[in-house]
């Protein structure tokens, strides 16, 4: 009997817990719009508090910062192979998506 190749082939023990391990950390590091909205909210608050501490060099340094880690998601997702909005949502989520996991 030989063995099969491919996704009809039934899976070894070990490969079924990898695929286990790999679905729990994907769902760990799952990113939602809400979280997205929610980190907006908190960078736009952090801004707005280096601004009242560190007038405005530190509110540009503190908001420009953010504004390149955004094009630079924006470059990589369309370099991806997304367009349009899809691309702009990609890395709306890539840039502001950590506040999902707090």
């Amino acid at each position: 009997m030989e063995e099969q190749d491919g996704p009809g082939r039934e899976l070894n023990a070990y490969e079924r817990v990898l695929a286990e391990d790999r679905r729990v950390v994907r769902e760990m590091l799952r990113v939602s719009v809400g979280g997205a909205h929610a980190g907006l909210a908190i960078t736009i608050f952090i801004v707005a508090l280096f601004a009242a501490v560190g007038g405005a060099v530190g509110a540009l340094t503190v908001g420009g910062a953010v504004a390149f880690w955004f094009a630079v998601a924006l470059i990589v997702v369309v370099g991806g192979g997304r367009s349009g909005r899809a691309a702009v949502t990609r890395a709306y989520l890539l840039t502001f998506g950590w506040a999902s996991w707090l």
